[in-house]
């Protein structure tokens, strides 16, 4: 998931790796995706359009610059290789689309295609109008991150493959920590001090997000996974201490209150682009806005894996990242070619070139491996992938409750109303009652 899409164009660097790509994407794609589909075999059933041609319909929430361009990239690449085929794309913000999936849901009318954030797969696996893959002509899970597989996986079928792959790292400012002769912080005891040693008139030390909504229990679970914590539990000292690190930092002055109400991006990002903050906790998606303000890898900020507890623990990140699920509905013809067009998109020129785009990393290790010799900004979270941890993996369908109840506790310990450990306690007594889900 990531989860807000404010990804696009920005930066020389970037701009010259994307039309690189694009001069030998276009040809091969075309050519990937002919070989992966069967054309316009079979019947001339279409949801529009008559005299042979066929058209398939698809739902997605991209409606940035990055996201709309790879959706729009991989369509017509599609289109050129299935002659008579049109994708009807449609896009729409990012709160309207799982209202709008499930009750198209309800009506046993789902799009042939739809891309979803990954902890909703299995909500909407649960209506029974998401078809399995599994079994169907070139369904495989070798090559991809195990994490990649789980997050797709709902009582033990699979209903999609990722589009991409994500998650958050610390950003921090080069001059800064210079400046203070510090080192990026391993641990939250070096976290916690450096914070304290970057904080100025001028700036904070630190900022993250702390939100009502899932970026801020997003964000959160990779201190206490890390630590060993769980979601089943959440009054464990894991996730306490990790809670309460935050708390330290806000009461300490090290970090604003106002990051109860800073989102991902662009709130986060204008806070490090800014220089009102020497270290954010981010993720790929804001390269496209430090781009577009001069900044770059490795000469003005660097990045870091999510400290640790301990220097001897190994960060365990949520996996963020959307997936491509086939709808329920359509002829044979039109559930053919959604078939062909997400194993299209799983070929690594296709998938290459659509995550680079998004600023993303593929999910098949292999894949990324060409992606990180065009740039060493995306290593560290080409490292935390393989490890990733999907968030659904205990709850299912229900883990928006629990992420509901988390991120409650996150605003009550961060404001000031309760301890860390009587804000998650009560979080505790709301997750206690929800039932875990299979998948």
């Amino acid at each position: 998931m990531y989860l807000g899409w404010k990804s696009g164009h920005g930066g020389r660097g970037n701009a010259t790796r994307r039309h690189r790509w694009q001069a030998a994407a276009v040809g091969v794609a075309a050519i990937a995706l002919a070989a992966a589909g069967c054309g316009s075999s079979g019947s001339s059933g279409s949801s529009g359009g008559g005299g042979g041609k066929t058209t398939i319909t698809e739902l997605d929430y991209f409606t940035s610059v990055g996201g709309n361009a790879a959706l729009n990239w991989y369509n017509q690449q599609f289109e050129k290789a299935h002659p008579g085929v049109t994708v009807k794309r449609q896009a729409i913000p990012f709160a309207n689309l799982m209202p709008k999936v499930l009750q198209e849901a309800s009506a046993g009318d789902l799009p042939n295609i739809v891309i979803i954030d990954n902890p909703d797969v299995p909500a909407v696996a649960a209506t029974g109008q998401l078809r399995p893959i599994n079994g169907l002509p070139g369904y495989t899970t070798s090559g991809y991150t195990s994490g990649a597989i789980r997050e797709c996986t709902y009582q033990g079928k699979q209903y999609c493959y990722p589009l991409g792959a994500n998650s958050v790292g610390l950003f921090y400012n080069k001059q800064m920590f210079a400046a203070a002769h510090l080192t990026p912080p391993r641990t939250w005891a070096q976290l916690q001090s450096g914070a304290k040693a970057l904080t100025t008139k001028q700036h904070f030390g630190i900022a993250f997000d702390a939100t009502a909504d899932e970026q801020s229990t997003w964000q959160l679970e990779p201190f206490a996974w890390s630590s060993g914590g769980s979601l089943t539990d959440v009054t464990t000292p894991a996730w306490v201490n990790s809670l309460q690190l935050w708390v330290n930092m806000v009461k300490d002055g090290s970090a604003s209150k106002g990051v109860l109400n800073w989102g991902q991006d662009p709130d986060l990002t204008q806070q490090f682009i800014q220089k009102k903050a020497a270290m954010i906790v981010d993720g790929p998606w804001i390269f496209p806005a430090l781009n577009k303000a001069g900044m770059k890898y490795n000469v003005d900020y660097g990045i870091v894996p999510i400290p640790t507890q301990t220097a001897a623990q190994t960060a365990i990140l949520p996996l963020g990242g959307e997936t491509l699920d086939l709808g329920n509905s359509g002829t044979d013809q039109q559930k053919q070619l959604a078939w062909d067009w997400v194993k299209g998109m799983q070929l690594a020129p296709a998938m290459k070139h659509v995550t680079s785009l998004n600023y993303y990393l593929p999910t098949k290790p292999a894949v990324t491996a060409q992606v990180l010799t065009q740039g060493p900004q995306y290593t560290v979270f080409a490292t935390e992938s393989r490890s990733a941890r999907p968030r659904t993996i205990e709850y299912g369908a229900n883990y928006p409750k629990v992420s509901q109840a988390s991120w409650t506790a996150i605003q009550s310990a961060i404001s000031g109303t309760a301890t860390p450990a009587a804000a998650l306690q009560q979080a505790q007594s709301t997750i206690s009652g929800i039932p875990k889900v299979s998948g």
